[in-house]
């Protein structure tokens, strides 16, 4: 069984060289350094960062990393120089032939498809440095293990090796090849003899923080030396056709910063220092205290988990989410299309889309706030979330829409040329997912109130519901100009559905926006409907009058309040304030309110205080100053 799991051990090993020397050979050797020179423990804190609980200073590393790998991937141009037929140069293997070929059907730069290599290259080497921790003790140590691994992958890969020998046109590799291969080995055997002893005397974080540091420092120190002496060659010397091979990018510069800085946080010890929370009192009244570690953030996966299961439990939110997912796709083909077909139009409306989803975003968001428990900062909840979201969401479709009519307008003068050329199919397309938005969110744009003889307006739904709506008409005016316009050559149809689409937008707008804007600012709801309601209150038992009566909207469906009420002397305090509570909240759908009681006894002594208020205002005592033979002292008359 051992010799089985040595003989996986090794074949990890085997595929983990390949992928660094055709990650090598594609993207040069500062690239591969900087990807395959993390130790154990970065990668370690870096994989605990997406499987477990995390410190926030680990966190901040792994972003750190993540950033180092797009400037590689996003910003890094490497220019080399390599003959124009076969750009992965001469046919020296038919692994880095093969995989030209694979990224040059797939429209891949050679350097980017490198650095994909040499992730993939640093996944595989975490999977095999993990499980040759557990085999190097059972098989008898390390360096077992590491000659054992050897003698197989050297086997394993010795046949391969002889048909490429035989197969090749070139010559076989001479004496000075041969020597340079004898130095690689012993370079290899220094660097794990080195590892071992410096692992036994110092501590693995500082070995893991001062080895990357020093690798990713001397490579670019190299490779800024090369760079510069390759210039010198060209500016100076003359040397035309030579250019530089996997030379300095801003990107690679910006890539060394990052990881040097993901490397120092990934790689610090984290502090293990505890506090103390209070947990209670013992029977004798001493306080009880409870010692945990330094505060841990939930991982990246248990965040996004939560948050799913959250926006699945909820009907509003889930119709959201899954038409955002539909809505991204379809951007997403649109923008690739109209990559593909360099159509400025199909990218211009994949944009358009893109906005759509950030409105979809915000309304997601503010369904999932909107669910929190009240806190001590915001006791009545998050409810007005959703009323925000519906209020910004309406805000956006009104500024968008004056702009629309702004700029149709000034093209009713002068209509200009259309190209209409793949936007027939577009808006066709863009119609059909609309369809399904509306008929989605159709039915789920109001909600009913039970308490009340009314209903109440979920205004981030109605948001979200107009921003679908606009996307709609805006697509019906854009199939009818199309139709009209290659039918007939009528230019100024466009700018007139755009007029009319606009005007259509912004009255469908005005009501979310008046309604949210009154509830933002603590408009009293149904101010028609309330206070005949309120007038009815002297009708009971006991209750002689009311007076300072303030309602507000708290949320979208629910309604706070105080009020006072005046009633007679024999009242019972406890029974009005039920029968108050309960009247309002069946006939005026009143959720919270705080209801005061006074009595004819309480009005008097409180007219008996501003009386006296009034006619004895408040005076600053007289001081005088003794001054005595002995002492001095102060006397207030």
């Amino acid at each position: 069984i051992q010799w089985v799991r040595v003989g996986r051990y090794s074949l990890l090993v085997l595929l983990t060289s390949l992928l660094w020397c055709v990650g090598l050979s594609l993207c040069g050797p500062l690239r591969t350094v900087l990807l395959s020179e993390h130790s154990d423990l970065a990668l370690g804190s870096l994989l605990s960062i997406l499987a477990c609980t995390h410190t926030q200073g680990k966190g901040r590393g792994a972003v750190f990393f993540l950033l180092g790998v797009l400037c590689l991937l996003l910003f890094d141009n490497d220019h080399s120089a390599i003959p124009l037929e076969h750009p992965e140069g001469p046919h020296r293997g038919s692994v880095t032939h093969f995989m030209y070929r694979l990224l040059s059907f797939l429209g891949v730069p050679d350097h980017k498809g490198g650095i994909v290599v040499l992730l993939a290259g640093v996944c595989l080497s975490i999977v095999q440095r993990n499980s040759g921790r557990k085999l190097a003790v059972d098989v008898g140590g390390s360096k077992r293990l590491q000659a054992l691994s050897a003698t197989i992958s050297a086997s394993l890969l010795l046949p391969w090796v002889v048909v490429q020998l035989v197969t090749q046109s070139e010559p076989l590799p001479s004496l000075h090849s041969l020597s340079f291969l004898f130095l690689l080995g012993l370079a290899q055997l220094a660097d794990f003899y080195a590892s071992t002893i410096a692992s036994q005397r110092v501590d693995h974080s500082k070995i893991s923080r001062i080895g990357s540091v020093l690798s990713f420092s001397v490579a670019l120190a190299i490779a800024s030396l090369s760079s510069y002496w390759q210039h010198y060659d060209n500016d100076v010397i003359g040397r035309e056709g030579e250019g530089e091979e996997h030379g300095l990018s801003v990107g690679v510069v910006m890539a060394t910063v990052f990881f040097l800085v993901a490397t120092a946080t990934l790689t610090h010890p984290t502090p293990r220092s505890s506090s103390y929370s209070l947990v209670g009192y013992s029977s004798a009244g001493l306080p009880l205290y409870s010692t945990q570690r330094s505060l841990h953030f939930s991982s990246l996966l248990s965040i996004v988990r939560d948050s799913l299961r959250k926006i699945m439990d909820d009907g509003n939110s889930r119709r959201i989410f899954y038409f955002l997912l539909l809505n991204l796709g379809f951007t997403v083909v649109e923008m690739l299309y109209g990559v593909w077909t360099n159509s400025l139009g199909l990218i211009s409306d994949g944009f358009h889309m893109l906005f759509d989803c950030s409105a979809l975003v915000v309304g997601l968001c503010a369904a999932l706030v909107v669910r929190w428990k009240p806190t001590r900062l915001y006791s009545f909840g998050y409810g007005r979330v959703e009323v925000l979201s519906g209020f910004v969401n309406s805000l956006f479709l009104v500024s968008i829409a004056t702009a629309v009519l702004s700029e149709a307008l000034t093209r009713l003068l002068d209509p200009p040329t259309i190209n209409t050329d793949k936007l027939l199919v577009v808006s066709v397309a863009g119609f059909l997912v609309n369809l399904v938005g509306i008929a989605t969110f159709s039915t789920n744009s109001h909600g009913h109130s039970h308490g009340s003889h009314g209903h109440s307006h979920n205004t981030n739904m109605q948001g979200v519901f107009l921003h679908i709506l606009a996307d709609t008409l805006g697509s019906v005016g854009v199939i009818i100009s199309s139709l009209l316009v290659e039918t007939f050559g009528w230019h100024v149809v466009d700018p007139i559905c755009s007029v009319f689409i606009a005007v259509l937008i912004i009255l469908s707008v005005v009501p979310l926006l008046r309604q949210s804007a009154e509830i933002l600012v603590l408009a009293t709801p149904n101010y028609e409907q309330l206070y005949p309601i309120l007038d009815k209150l002297p009708l009971m038992d006991g209750v002689v009058s009311w007076s300072d009566a303030h309602f507000w909207q708290q949320g979208c469906s629910s309604v706070a309040g105080t009020i006072h009420v005046q009633v007679a002397p024999s009242a019972n305090d406890q029974k009005i304030i039920t029968m108050v509570t309960n009247y309002l909240r069946e006939r005026g759908g009143v959720a919270t309110l705080t209801v005061q009681v006074e009595k004819e006894r309480f009005q008097l002594s409180g007219a008996a205080v501003s009386y006296i208020h009034q006619s004895f205002p408040s005076t600053p005592p007289e001081v005088y100053v003794n001054y005595g033979p002995q002492t001095g002292e102060v006397k207030a008359v």
